[in-house]
């Protein structure tokens, strides 16, 4: 009778232990679609602050322009000039400096 029941003990055992091993394995799983989820959030994050980032850079260059452009129409045809489609280089690179030195890079 003592091996009968030591049998059931350790069938019940054994049981217990595959019962444990399933819900190990389906947490792994569970632990591996979040972390998927979650690099996907990032990802989509990270566009997102890009996408964000270069309206505004856009939306900056055309304001120069259209101050680079009023400057010119301002002074008026005093001397003549060969028309430049650009602002000078260095001055659109001081100007956005200025208007974008609080932002910090983010490097992924």
């Amino acid at each position: 009778m003592d091996t009968e029941q030591e049998q059931k003990q350790e069938q019940k055992q054994e049981h217990e232990h595959e019962h444990e091993q399933e819900l190990s394995y389906e947490e792994e799983q569970l632990q591996q679609i979040l972390l998927l989820e979650s690099e996907r959030n990032k990802i989509q994050m990270d566009r997102e602050l890009r996408e964000s980032q270069e309206r505004e850079y856009i939306e900056g260059l055309r304001k120069d322009m259209e101050s680079v452009s009023k400057l010119d129409n301002d002074e008026g045809p005093q001397k003549e000039e060969v028309v430049q489609d650009e602002p000078d280089a260095e001055e659109m690179r001081r100007i956005r400096l200025l208007r974008f030195d609080h932002y910090q890079l983010i490097k992924g």
